[in-house]
């Protein structure tokens, strides 16, 4: 044999780079599915029969969860009407100051710049539990229709009616 068809029998093909690029992609990837869903709080919505599917552009929306207090899922099954609520943007709980201050920030990206005064173009989308006091979901209401914020428009995530609940 020469020593030329030796040298070639000694290459081989080493696949620990690729293999490691492939799982640091899968993390990645993984990662930012989970990231993308820290708007969505697991909620049991109030249901309506005259909800309407959302049509909005979701760059200009902005999720806010009013959730129950309590960080285990047993603490959120004990709570009662009439307990702490946690506001959440983001996945992040927040109080109503720094909801106001939040929102004023969202607001401001999408203003129109020739007309200041008028309301944003964005909207909120307001989920809570259907256990959740009206008094609650007000404070979050108020806080877009702040003079400085100027949310124009609002919706509420309902659930579609559960079997056997009265129409």
């Amino acid at each position: 044999m020469s020593k030329a068809h030796e040298k070639q029998e000694d290459i081989e093909l080493n696949l620990t780079p690729m293999i490691d690029v492939v799982f640091n992609l899968i993390i990645f990837f993984m990662l930012v599915a989970d990231l993308s869903q820290k708007d969505i709080e697991l909620l049991q919505l109030p249901w309506s029969t005259q909800a309407q599917a959302d049509t909005g552009r979701e760059d200009l929306r902005i999720i806010i969860n009013v959730v129950k207090a309590g960080k285990t899922n047993a603490e959120r099954k004990a709570w009662r009407s009439g307990d702490p609520v946690l506001i959440k943007v983001k996945g992040d709980p927040v109080d109503l100051k720094t909801l106001t201050q939040r929102l004023l920030v969202f607001a401001e990206r999408k203003r129109d710049t020739e007309h200041p005064m008028q309301p944003s173009e964005v909207f909120a989308l307001i989920r809570c539990d259907e256990e959740i006091r009206w008094r609650e979901v007000q404070w979050v209401m108020q806080a877009c229709a702040d003079p400085d914020v100027r949310i124009y428009k609002l919706q509420f995530a309902t659930g579609k009616p559960r079997e056997g609940a009265p129409q």
